[in-house]
């Protein structure tokens, strides 16, 4: 069974636009951060960034190429068929899918999914809170989910309606009746925490993130629990995240 890891990304975000290519932490744009770190963590592991085949998105086959890593593009708004290319030109059974709006991404827990899967194959493995929200639906942005080629090809022949083509992973955690869906209790110092965003989506959430993560980043060992503690510090960092999950509802 050959692992990957699948990098989701375009250019034409329709809040903010090029995001992932704006210099973020001394020059580095988002997309450097994260692919950076998962290389690191996962120097065997095939990663594949997939984006869309519009012109404006051949920067990002450059960044794929600049980064030794892999490329696939396919449909900009189908992006189901798109993860399922990717996994299939790459020879991908199974896989973390990623989300490169992400700047404080965990690869180091994406061991605990290929693991969980290893001990009991599912259709879709991710953290989730306790009430069985995955935390792809909320505002969390610190995890990804493991998913496998076979399942989003079955999710793929049931349904085309734009909401599950659109966010790939979507039908198979909600038609648990048809998909074996594992769902992982988050560490316990995020258990509720709802009021939490490190996801971004508009220039208020870029602007905050860049803050925290330079504090983070140069004055913390970088630990989840460091990432609490500066939110906590700074109230008005977890105001402005409330509204901006106000803003932005998942």
């Amino acid at each position: 069974m050959r692992d990957g890891i699948i990098i989701q990304a375009r250019t034409g975000s329709t809040r903010l636009h090029n995001k992932i290519l704006l210099p973020f932490y001394k020059e580095q744009r988002i997309i450097d951060l994260i692919i950076g770190r998962i290389q690191a963590a996962h120097p065997d592991k095939c990663i594949v960034l997939a984006t869309t085949n519009r012109p404006q998105d051949n920067v990002l086959a450059q960044v794929a190429t600049e980064w030794g890593i892999a490329c696939f593009r396919g449909d900009e708004e189908n992006v189901l068929d798109r993860f399922i290319g990717a996994a299939e030109a790459f020879g991908l059974e199974r896989f973390i899918r990623v989300c490169s709006d992400n700047p404080f991404l965990r690869p180091e827990t994406f061991n605990l999914f290929f693991e969980s899967h290893d001990e009991e194959p599912a259709d879709y493995i991710a953290y989730a809170f306790a009430d069985g929200r995955p935390t792809i639906k909320s505002h969390l942005g610190l995890y990804a989910e493991l998913t496998t080629l076979e399942a989003l090809k079955r999710a793929a022949a049931q349904t085309q309606e734009k909401l599950y083509i659109e966010h790939v992973t979507i039908f198979l955690y909600t038609h648990p009746e048809a998909f074996k869906v594992k769902l992982l209790a988050l560490p316990k110092v995020l258990e509720g925490r709802l009021d939490l965003r490190f996801t971004l989506d508009t220039m208020e959430d870029f602007t905050l993130l860049q803050t925290l993560y330079q504090t983070v980043h140069e004055e913390t060992n970088g630990s989840v629990e460091a990432l609490l503690d500066v939110v906590e510090a700074h109230p008005e960092y977890r105001r402005k995240m409330l509204e901006n999950i106000a803003c932005n509802e998942k």
